[in-house]
């Protein structure tokens, strides 16, 4: 399922997760960054950026202890996500059903 997760660093990694016994699988993470605006400096807009991007198969392992929170993502941010590490597949805003993993590639 891809969703956000707050790790008790305070950083926030959005990524397809896996939930095992004592650890979550993040496969493509990335962290949400908040950005200043260049015209109004006074609004911040969110950016994704790869997440330990030196890693092989961009997966790693958290260990559930380091879990603050996790959530379900806006439909706008995971249609961002998507485009950059996904299918690039768009959902509409509303009550459409969402995969709940990546499909992989051929």
């Amino acid at each position: 399922m891809i969703e956000v997760i707050k790790l008790v660093t305070g950083e926030e990694i959005v990524g397809d997760t896996k939930y095992e016994q004592n650890k979550v699988i993040v496969k493509k993470p990335c962290a949400v960054m908040l950005v200043n605006s260049k015209s109004t400096p006074d609004q911040h807009s969110m950016a994704l950026i790869p997440y330990a991007g030196y890693t092989k198969d961009h997966i790693i392992h958290i260990d559930k202890r380091s879990i603050v929170w996790n959530a379900e993502l806006q439909d706008d941010v995971y249609n961002q996500y998507n485009a950059i590490f996904g299918t690039g597949i768009q959902i509409v805003s509303g009550d459409v059903p969402r995969p709940r993993t990546i499909p992989k590639a051929p």
